[in-house]
């Protein structure tokens, strides 16, 4: 039997020893090399080739699917698929996948971490220490999270964990998603609403949605208006669907209190994006979905997935039709 060939066009992790070792007797697995823009021809060569692809950052767009000949499975290192031209691939008859669970806790947790800390006044008070002061009044009033509303946009997988530990820790929870009914969350404890409601009703709203055609500035100034002064908004899913511009202004309007955002919509922001030094906002690099558990998770999934393609078997966690 002729070896196989799995093209893994870009990742950031030390080696691919996992994936190798995880397809040693089948496939040779190669890297793409090359800038994206002036070598695309050179990468499109490599991915003719290729038997599977996997993929994290690299944008995977038509003339990309277009280049692909024999490919059983296209699969990404992560949950969201927005770099991926999916509809070219289905009309290519190839799978595409990904890794919807890898990091559940990771982002829930980071969403609830980046708003407590905001919350408790952390960098206020952090500052304010560091400037020899000893004063409660730097980030008051501060309030009982039992007291406090969650709101949740996107209740899907990483949308209910946030959900379920909110609710742990004593918070109200109201949820929007427009795919889903108030019997679909019969057993959660969040009470299914509408968007604006969310907005005008929740203490900390965080965005859990895809990026999508309908979700992209799903944050715009409007969004922005209807929350309320005292609330603080983080989003740890993808930098476009905020509208940055807007929630700079919000925050020097003081129509909210604050942001935490591991995501923007370039990515790293420029030097002189305001909202990477913010008084009223906490940034992360893009590591909510980070720990060294979640990161090997998702590298042996996507090698699994691989394999079971390569060997005649569906591949799962499959996006497309």
């Amino acid at each position: 039997m002729s070896r196989h060939t799995v093209v893994v066009t870009d990742h950031d992790f030390e080696d691919l020893s996992i994936e190798r070792e995880g397809l040693s007797d089948i496939a040779d697995v190669i890297e793409l090399t090359g800038d994206v823009g002036e070598d695309a021809a050179d990468a499109h060569e490599t991915l003719a080739d290729a038997d599977a692809v996997i993929n994290l950052r690299y944008d995977l767009d038509e003339a990309a699917i277009g280049a692909l000949e024999d490919c059983r499975v296209i699969s990404r290192y992560g949950i969201g698929v927005d770099n991926i031209a999916v509809d070219a691939a289905s009309d290519r008859g190839i799978p595409v996948t990904n890794v919807p669970d890898y990091c559940l806790e990771e982002v829930s947790v980071h969403a609830l971490t980046l708003y407590l800390a905001l919350a408790r006044g952390l960098k206020s008070y952090d500052a304010s220490v560091a400037d020899g002061e000893w004063d409660r009044s730097v980030a008051a009033p501060i309030h009982r999270l039992s007291t406090r509303t969650v709101g949740v946009v996107g209740y899907g997988a990483i949308g209910r964990a946030v959900g379920e530990r909110a609710d742990a820790l004593g918070a109200d929870v109201v949820a929007s998603d427009p795919f889903l009914s108030a019997e679909d969350v019969a057993d959660d404890p969040a009470d299914l609403v509408e968007f604006e409601e969310v907005l005008e009703r929740a203490d900390f709203v965080t965005v859990h949605s895809p990026l999508t055609p309908d979700t992209r500035e799903l944050f715009d100034a409007d969004a922005f208006a209807r929350m309320r002064e005292d609330a603080y908004f983080v989003n740890v899913a993808r930098g476009p669907i905020v509208d940055t511009d807007a929630l700079y202004d919000a925050l020097e309007a003081g129509e909210i209190a604050g942001a935490g955002l591991d995501v923007f919509p370039d990515e790293p922001p420029a030097e002189d994006d305001p909202l990477r030094d913010h008084p009223k906002a906490l940034t992360t690099p893009h590591v909510a979905w980070y720990s060294e558990e979640a990161n090997d998770q998702r590298r042996r999934t996507v090698t699994d997935i691989v394999r079971s393609a390569l060997v005649g078997e569906e591949p799962y966690n499959v996006v497309n039709e």
